[in-house]
């Protein structure tokens, strides 16, 4: 037998090759009883998110894709199945959606943090319309993303500032920062012209990166109205990091409310079930009532 059968890295391989069969089963179980009774409107988001993906060609051009040197924040695994057809249970996106329209009737200033290959931001872009999205990732802009929004990159002498910059249907930015750079925040908020009324958090998944977003880009500049929802609160010490931030707003107005529920990620019933953090001024439990939607382990933190 090769000696590479019995290394420790390939047992570890062979052992989360299996976990995730495992998880990927579960999913398939769990949802299998939630889907029978999703309601129309969400149902209807699906299908046109679904139907935009799969008008989308490609996610990265051949090359950009490095598993060790730059990934994008993205596991090989992942990345093999960003393209595959998803089914018909919600990803984070579709609730996402879902939630925005409870604020559409005011304009969308939407941030996401951690934009990664854009998958969720064109999604959300596709919904809008007369809105200001922002997009803020450690990785260099993707070629495929530039020509699509037709973003120009704008460079502001004496001031440090750099991004790239589109106005069309929406108006759009991206910002190339490290989410851990205090000096980088300052100069991104200089961008920053109206309070934000949504954000998407899937940068740095760690406490470290929570707090840093929060403290250095997010306080001063919410609305008084607000969607700040987060990915992976299962992940290392996400869910500490976001439970810190919702002491902190809470301690502010006594009115914020923060809830969490299990649903599907980028790939769908391809990988296991995502923990989603919500912190809102809105009653996410009355809404959902009202929509008649119930999702996995759905609850309101207090």
């Amino acid at each position: 037998m090769s000696r590479k059968f019995l290394t420790l890295d390939f047992f570890k391989y062979q052992f989360s090759k299996l976990s995730r069969k495992i998880d990927i089963f579960y999913t398939k179980v769990i949802t299998f009883f939630y889907k029978r009774n999703l309601p129309a409107e969400l149902l209807s988001i699906i299908k046109k998110n679904r139907t935009f993906l799969e008008g989308l060609t490609e996610y990265l051009p051949e090359g950009e894709y490095d598993d060790e040197e730059n990934n994008y924040g993205i596991q090989n695994y992942i990345f093999s199945k960003l393209g595959k057809q998803i089914d018909f249970f919600p990803t984070y996106t579709d609730i996402l959606i879902l939630l925005i329209d409870e604020i559409n009737k005011n304009r969308v200033i939407y941030l996401e943090i951690g934009t990664s290959v854009f998958k969720n931001f064109q999604q959300v872009e596709n919904k809008l319309e007369n809105a200001t999205l922002y997009g803020y990732d450690e990785n260099e802009l993707i070629h495929s993303i530039k020509h699509k929004y037709k973003l120009n990159q704008k460079i502001i002498e004496n001031t440090n500032l750099n991004y790239h910059h589109a106005k069309g249907r929406n108006e759009i930015y991206y910002f190339k920062n490290d989410v851990l750079s205090i000096d980088g925040a300052d100069i991104f908020k200089k961008l920053l012209h109206e309070k934000i009324n949504v954000i998407f958090s899937d940068a740095h998944h760690r406490e470290e990166g929570i707090l840093s977003e929060y403290e250095n880009i997010i306080i001063g500049n919410l609305a008084d109205e607000f969607f700040y929802c987060f990915d992976d609160l299962n992940m290392f010490d996400v869910e500490q990091g976001v439970n810190k931030v919702f002491r902190d707003l809470k301690s502010q107005n006594s009115k914020i409310k923060f809830y969490t529920f299990w649903t599907y990620g980028w790939i769908g019933q391809y990988e296991k079930l995502h923990k989603i953090g919500l912190i809102t001024t809105f009653d996410i439990s009355s809404i959902f009532k009202e929509k008649n939607l119930k999702l996995p382990l759905f609850k309101e933190i207090l």
